[in-house]
Formats: structure tokens, C-alpha cells, sequence
């Protein structure tokens, strides 16, 4: 894993926007082609960097991809349920014996899905950056 790509998901897990991220990489390959030295050097692990950032609430496109997989768990659930004991449809007929197994599958996708959202997503320019390539 690259620095900056570490860096950039411990950023978004703290609540920066990306504007923000942005600059703190900007500052980073600045600091890297001033000096020539790796960043570890002289900002530490990636990890160890970020916590120097304040938390912000915030939701990532990550977390918001979770939450709606959740929900449809859940929604999934109650469905079960209420076809069970209004019209009395045996769920398990359509999805096999173990009815709450579409449900995890579904948080678990969403899980992943938003991990590897959060993870991969490139961080935006900021402005000084794309004012300096025009």
C-alpha cells in the first residue's frame, strides 16, 4: 500500500473533506520533492500522521454505501417477517432454509463495498494544485 493511498483512507475515516485531503497530500509531495527523504521520515506512518487531523462527522461515499446495504438488510427482514405472520408465506419457500442468510450477504457486500469505495476512490485536486497545472 502507497503512503498516499494510506494516508488518504485514514483521512476519510477521520471526516476530511477532500479539499482537505488534498491539500494534506499536496503537502506531503512537497515535502517529498523538496527533500528527496520518503515521508515516513519526517511525518511518520501514514496512521500516525493522520490522527494529527481533527475527527469531523462526516459520512464518506463508503459509509453511506454501507448504511443503505443495512437498511435493505433490515427492510429484507421485516419483510420476512410480515409475510410470515400477516399472509402467511413461509419466506424460507423462495430463499431456502435459512432465512436471515440474503440478509447478511447483503451487509456483508455492502461492508466490502464501502471499504473498497473509501479505499479506492482517487482524492480530488485542491486548488493550488489545479491552478499551478494550468
Amino acid at each position: 500500500m502507497s503512503y498516499e493511498r494510506s494516508l488518504t483512507f485514514n483521512l476519510r475515516v477521520r471526516g476530511l473533506s477532500e479539499v482537505e485531503i488534498a491539500e494534506a497530500l499536496d503537502e506531503v509531495r512537497a515535502h517529498e520533492a523538496a527533500t528527496g527523504a520518503p515521508p515516513q521520515e519526517e511525518f511518520g506512518t501514514a496512521e500516525e500522521y493522520a490522527k494529527q487531523f481533527p475527527k469531523k462527522k462526516r459520512r464518506t461515499r463508503g459509509q453511506t454505501i454501507t448504511t443503505i446495504s443495512t437498511a435493505l438488510a433490515g427492510a429484507y427482514v421485516l419483510l420476512a417477517v410480515i409475510l410470515m405472520l400477516v399472509f402467511r408465506v413461509d419466506i424460507r419457500d423462495f430463499v431456502g432454509p435459512v432465512t436471515l442468510q440474503p440478509a447478511a450477504g447483503l451487509v456483508l457486500v455492502g461492508l466490502l463495498a464501502g471499504f473498497l469505495t473509501d479505499y479506492f476512490q482517487p482524492v480530488q485536486r485542491s486548488s493550488a494544485a489545479r491552478s499551478a497545472v494550468r
